[in-house]
C-alpha cells in the first residue's frame, strides 16, 4: 500500500473548513498509532484512516461512541468532525478535541504505588459506566452504523473466530487439531452466548495504552475504533495486560468495576474463551518473520484452551 502525502497545506485547508484557525504546531504521536495522526496546536487531534479497508468508514462507530459518552462521567474527547468524502484529503478523517495527559502505559512508572492503584480502580469504574450504554443490535459499531447487523451475539462470535482462525491456519502457525478443539468449546459456549439478549457498548481495546492520565488522575478514554455492541466480558480479554504494566492493577481494576456493576455468571469462562479469540487475532496479524511473537502467543492460546476444557 502506498500512503499518499498529507501535506501541511492539506491540513490547513481542513482546518479552514471547520473554522479552527491557523495551524501553528503539528506533532505526530510517538506510539500507538496505526493510522496517520497529528496533534494540532495542542488543542485538537486529527486521525486519517490510511488502511485499505473498503467501503465502511470505521470512524463512524468511534464517533458514535464519543457522541454517546461525551458529557458523561467518562472522560472522552469531543468529536468535532468526521469526513468520508475525500474531497479535501485522500483518506477519511476524524477530528477530536485533545485531552490533557499522557497514556497510562508510558507514564505509570512515574507514579506512586498508591496512584497506580487509584488509576486501575478508576479505570474499572469507567469501564462499568461505559458498559451501561445499551444498543439495539450486535456487532461492530461502525458496521451497525452502516446497517450491517448480527442477528445475535453468537453470530458475531462465530464469524470472528471463523475469520481469524482461518487466517491463522493459512499462515501455518496453529498445530493440528487446535481449530477443532476451539470448535468443540464454541459449541459448549452457546448457552452462555444465548444469555446475551441485550447488547451494550464494548470498548474492544480497553487497556493502559488507550487511557490518559495527568497527576495520577485518568483524563481520557480514547480509541474506540473497534468498539462494538455485545457481551461485556469481551472487554476483559486483555485484563492481564494491566497486571503486566503495574502489579496489583488487575485486582484494583476489578474492584473498581464491581463497585459499579456485577460480573455476569461464568465470567471467567467467557473471558478465557474470548481471550482465545484475541490470540487468534494476534497470530493472524503477525508476519511470518515475527517468530518471537508467535512463539510467545501460541503457548498462551494453548494454556487458555487447556484451562477452559477443564472448567467448562
Amino acid at each position: 500500500m502506498t500512503i499518499e502525502t498529507l501535506s501541511p497545506e492539506i491540513l490547513q485547508a481542513i482546518w479552514n473548513v471547520y473554522g479552527l484557525g491557523k495551524i501553528k504546531q503539528l506533532i505526530q504521536p510517538s506510539r500507538g498509532m496505526v493510522n496517520r495522526c497529528w496533534i494540532i496546536n495542542d488543542t485538537h487531534v486529527i486521525r486519517f484512516d490510511v488502511l485499505e479497508w473498503g467501503g465502511i468508514n470505521r470512524y463512524t462507530g468511534e464517533k458514535w461512541a464519543y457522541d454517546t459518552l461525551y458529557g458523561s462521567t467518562v472522560p472522552v474527547p469531543q468529536a468535532v468532525a468526521l469526513d468520508a468524502s475525500k474531497a479535501l484529503a485522500p483518506y477519511d478523517y476524524l477530528i477530536l478535541t485533545k485531552l490533557p495527559g499522557k497514556t497510562v502505559i508510558e507514564s505509570i512508572a512515574e507514579l506512586t504505588a498508591e496512584a497506580q492503584h487509584k488509576i486501575a480502580y478508576t479505570a474499572g469504574e469507567y469501564l462499568a459506566i461505559l458498559h451501561s450504554h445499551a444498543c439495539d443490535s450486535f456487532g461492530l459499531l461502525f458496521e451497525i452504523a452502516a446497517g450491517i447487523h448480527k442477528p445475535n451475539w453468537a453470530a458475531y462470535v462465530v464469524d470472528f473466530y471463523a475469520d481469524y482462525g482461518r487466517q491463522a491456519q493459512d499462515m501455518g502457525v496453529l498445530p493440528d487439531g487446535v481449530l477443532a478443539q476451539i470448535q468443540v468449546l464454541m459449541e459448549k459456549m452457546q448457552p452462555l452466548f444465548a444469555t446475551v439478549q441485550q447488547g451494550y457498548f464494548v470498548h474492544g481495546d480497553y487497556h493502559f495504552s488507550n487511557l490518559l492520565q495527568q497527576d495520577g488522575q485518568i483524563t481520557g478514554v480514547i480509541d474506540f475504533e473497534w468498539a462494538l455492541s455485545g457481551d461485556l466480558a469481551w472487554d476483559f480479554r486483555i485484563d492481564d495486560q494491566l497486571e503486566a504494566a503495574s502489579l496489583g492493577s488487575k485486582k484494583a481494576f476489578y474492584d473498581g468495576y464491581t463497585n459499579r456493576r456485577m460480573l455476569p455468571d461464568h465470567h471467567w469462562e467467557r473471558v478465557a474463551f474470548y481471550r482465545i479469540g484475541l490470540y487468534l487475532d494476534y497470530l493472524a496479524t503477525f508476519s511470518p518473520q515475527d517468530d518471537g511473537e508467535i512463539d510467545r502467543t501460541l503457548p498462551l492460546l494453548l494454556n487458555e484452551l487447556k484451562w477452559l476444557e477443564a472448567h467448562l
